[in-house]
């Protein structure tokens, strides 16, 4: 059932676990219950035919760090102070897992938080730090294990940067150096042709070994107190490196061609997709082996799950890869919320992850100091319009149709960041009924002046 209205209903009579799926780059169509792509995701599934999946949930911006720091907050893209992947989040800024911390939560974390890693000093443990001085537990985090995300990994090591948690692991292995040269093939262009599987074995593969550090530090947890978990997998983020297991679940599966590409032929399309599949279809299983541990401890019934991404993946649609565009395979995302009282409901309303960081708050009893979202499990009717922005351009939409102002797609990400952000930019603007064009083919702003008018002055009292 879709709807844009979400009846309030009572979660659990004590303060619930929290248990928070955070993937890097999962697009929000990329899901076994959508049936329109092939790939298979059972467990995620099986959180929305008992919970909440919200399909027209938003990015707050399109990059790693900000989007990350923009849940971190509660607070929209221009109202924090991560603009890209260069700026550590500020420790002494106000954030959600201090305040849950401070309402009496064990607050964990695992994989890459995208929080700190401008200083790339993540140390083998992933706390950046010992003691009182550690960054992990100053951001609020009673325990956890911050580790690089693929790319930073190899970067931090070439630049003699000190150890890291993932990299220190695969030197115990003696897997470190085949790492290195294998990712060494997978830079430039070849973050998505190369799509040959990885040398490592899947007990060493980061996904699963960050699926393992969670149970670890799970089973570790002081068991007089609730708990919040975000478990942040390094997939399905480029390269497109698989192991040999999860390549030959999709040999002969054929996947859909990318919209209005022009760029590579059929069958490296088909390579490409099935191995971004494959990585979400591994991140699916290590949902399902969690939560089947938490079964087995007793927890499960008083733990709510939620499922979503930093943001999304263009994956060769209009001839973009990767994030940081206004496009909507780079800015929707999934969001599922597993609680007690829904059933398979649906929301179809703009909804972003501020709106999941107010959500937190809510369900650990934290103290709220007014951040920009609204809880996903309360009144939403109020909510008119939302932004999403990165850089030099901003997007608003109510859900029927979006407004994009001042993106270029002939402008170099180097150079949009130099741009930063100005009104004033005269760059073509763009209008798509989101109804009649889910797909964001067809730009009306000429077409429908008025209407454009009208969504920019939204946009610019956004802003304000």
């Amino acid at each position: 059932m879709y709807t844009s209205s979400l009846t309030r209903r009572r979660v659990m009579s004590d303060k619930p676990n929290i248990l928070f799926f955070f993937p890097d780059q999962h697009r929000g169509d990329w899901l076994g219950a959508l049936n329109t792509l092939g790939v298979s995701t059972p467990h995620i599934d099986a959180l929305i035919g008992n919970g909440l999946h919200f399909t027209h949930a938003l990015t707050p911006s399109p990059l790693c760090s900000p989007a990350r720091a923009c849940l971190a907050s509660g607070r929209r893209y221009d109202h924090q102070t991560v603009k890209d992947n260069r700026d550590d989040f500020k420790i002494s800024d106000w954030n959600i897992y201090r305040a849950m911390r401070d309402a009496d939560y064990t607050v964990i974390g695992c994989g890459k938080f995208d929080l700190l890693k401008g200083s790339m000093d993540w140390g083998e443990d992933g706390m950046h730090g010992a003691g009182d001085a550690s960054r992990t537990r100053q951001l609020g985090f009673t325990t956890g294990c911050d580790s690089a995300g693929k790319h930073d990994c190899i970067v931090a090591h070439k630049r003699g940067h000190g150890p890291e948690p993932y990299r220190s692991y695969l030197q115990s292995l003696g897997l470190w150096e085949e790492h290195v040269e294998d990712f060494e093939g997978r830079v430039g262009s070849a973050m998505y042709t190369n799509v040959a599987p990885t040398p490592l074995p899947d007990h060493a593969y980061c996904d699963n070994w960050i699926g393992k550090n969670a149970v670890r530090l799970l089973s570790e947890a002081p068991q007089d107190k609730p708990w919040f978990l975000q478990i942040n997998f390094n997939g399905p983020h480029e390269p497109l490196d698989i192991t040999e297991r999860m390549l030959e679940r999709w040999r002969g599966r054929d996947m859909q061609s990318p919209l209005e590409n022009t760029q590579f032929g059929p069958a490296l399309h088909q390579s490409m997709r099935r191995n971004y599949a494959a990585m979400i279809e591994n991140i699916d299983r290590m949902v399902g082996e969690i939560l089947a541990w938490l079964e087995s401890t007793g927890q499960r019934d008083n733990t709510v799950v939620f499922y979503s991404s930093d943001h999304g993946e263009n994956l060769g649609d209009h001839n973009q890869w990767g994030k940081t565009t206004p496009h909507k395979a780079s800015v929707r995302i999934p969001l599922v919320i597993n609680t007690p009282g829904y059933n398979g409901q649906s929301f179809d309303k703009p909804v972003d992850l501020v709106d999941v960081a107010a959500t937190f708050l809510e369900l650990t009893g934290a103290a709220n100091p007014g951040v920009d979202g609204l809880s996903l499990l309360g009144d939403l009717s109020g909510r008119e319009v939302l932004t999403t922005g990165l850089m030099e351009w901003r997007t608003v939409t109510d859900g029927c149709f979006k407004y994009v102002h001042n993106y270029d797609p002939n402008v170099k990400e180097i150079d949009r960041v130099q741009l930063g952000w100005n009104p004033s930019f005269g760059q073509p603007k763009m209008l798509f009924d989101l109804e009649a064009d889910p797909f964001e083919c067809n730009n009306l702003a000429d077409a429908r002046l008025t209407l454009s008018r009208q969504y920019h002055g939204m946009l610019m009292d956004q802003l304000l």
